[in-house]
């Protein structure tokens, strides 16, 4: 069986989502997986490192991508695409903000961020990148 993501139901890709706004996560989570996206959910920065921690100790449960915010508690999207980066993950990681000026992209993108969506966006343009970036299309 061929999930809305267009990969096979034991193939599905997993999203790890980080929001501290509990409301917008929900959200965020519940039309990922009716996109077809199996999701983890972090509410904060720290619990985000935590998970992180654990997925690099024994390689479970880990995600095809990383969606989180950049602006939170314990720990920033920002540091965690920073210490990404200097472990070499391979994980590719998507940055949303609802404060998205040029430095903060321009910052994002050389911390290896794929990309930084700008708040407010569609599920639909969340969802687009996501198969993109899952897929390689976007670098």
């Amino acid at each position: 069986m061929t999930s809305a993501t267009g990969h096979d139901a034991e193939d599905t890709a997993r999203v790890l989502l980080a929001e501290d706004d509990a409301d917008f996560r929900a959200l965020l989570a519940a039309e990922l997986r009716r996109a077809g996206y199996e999701v983890d959910e972090a509410s904060d920065g720290r619990e985000l490192v935590q998970m992180l921690g654990t997925i690099m100790l024994t390689q479970y449960r880990k995600p095809a991508v990383i969606v989180t915010d950049i602006c939170m508690p314990g720990a920033s999207g920002m540091e965690v695409a920073e210490a990404l980066s200097r472990v070499r993950s391979k994980i590719p990681i998507v940055l949303m903000t609802a404060f998205g000026d040029a430095e903060t992209h321009a910052h994002a993108a050389q911390l290896g961020a794929r990309v930084v969506l700008d708040k407010p966006f569609t599920v639909s343009l969340l969802c687009d990148v996501l198969a993109r970036t899952i897929s390689g299309r976007v670098t």
